[in-house]
Order: C-alpha cells, then sequence, then structure tokens
C-alpha cells in the first residue's frame, strides 16, 4: 500500500486529537479511513478530493491518539449456546442410564424364580454336608456305618 501521510499536526485547543493529510487512490484512502473509524478513534474527516491531473485522492483526517493499541472489540458471549452444549449431552447420558438401569431391573425380575431355586438348592447341600459332632463330615459314606 503506497498510502502517504503527512506528518501529525497537535491542534493546541485538544492535545489529544491529531490531524493527517491522507493521499492515495481511493481504494488505498478508504481502506486507511476505515482502519481508525474501527479503531473507535475516528474524530472527523474532510471530503476526499482529487488531485489535479492524477488518480490520486486527499482527505484530511482527524482521530485521538492514545499511544497505545485500540481496545479489543467487546465479544459477547451467547450463553444458550453454551447451555445447550452442556445439557444435551447431559440430558442423553442421564436418559441411557435410565434405560438400561431399568433393563436391568426387569432381567432380574424375569430371573428371580431360577436365582431363588438356585439358592434353595445351595441351602440344602449346605445342610446335608454340614459337619456335626458325630457324623462323617459330608454324605453318607459306606464306612461310616449310619
Amino acid at each position: 500500500m503506497t498510502t502517504r501521510t503527512q506528518l501529525a499536526r497537535r491542534n493546541l485547543a485538544d492535545p489529544t486529537v491529531i490531524a493527517r493529510r491522507v493521499v492515495g487512490t481511493p481504494a488505498e484512502v478508504a481502506a486507511t479511513v476505515a482502519l481508525v473509524r474501527d479503531s473507535g478513534r475516528l474524530v472527523s474527516m474532510t471530503k476526499p478530493r482529487q488531485m489535479p491531473g492524477d488518480s490520486r485522492v486527499t482527505v484530511t483526517v482527524r482521530f485521538l491518539d492514545n499511544h497505545g493499541p485500540a481496545p479489543a472489540p467487546v465479544r459477547r458471549l451467547r450463553r444458550g449456546h453454551i447451555v445447550a452444549a452442556v445439557a444435551v449431552p447431559t440430558v442423553g447420558a442421564l436418559a441411557a442410564a435410565g434405560y438400561l438401569a431399568s433393563q436391568l431391573v426387569d432381567a432380574a425380575r424375569s430371573a428371580a424364580p431360577a436365582i431363588a431355586g438356585v439358592v434353595l438348592v445351595l441351602i440344602v447341600v449346605a445342610l446335608l454336608l454340614r459337619r456335626s459332632g458325630r457324623c462323617c463330615p459330608g454324605l453318607h459314606c459306606p464306612g461310616c456305618g449310619h
């Protein structure tokens, strides 16, 4: 970009305002003015004037001189998007966990008679195999005489 600017002239009434003359093609001048305007420091500007015998234009721009970078534009958070991004997977996980828990309960209910039968058989076998002081351990053996 071949934009030329004149040295800054300080305004004695307001020392924080700088005036610069910008010379260049219409696209270059428009880009420079847009840059100052988007930074939030533009105070005023003159109408573009065509330079005699040339395709370049000139504009005088007045802007605030704050010696630092322009503040970053404020970005607003979209809280609805964040809430949805957290809530949808959480609700899905809770629904899946509830479904699996109900399937487990149904399986336990349908298998309850079989489980009770196995437990009853194990209790009977344990009673038969228990050891009393005068019997042989386990089922009657041929040598115990009972």
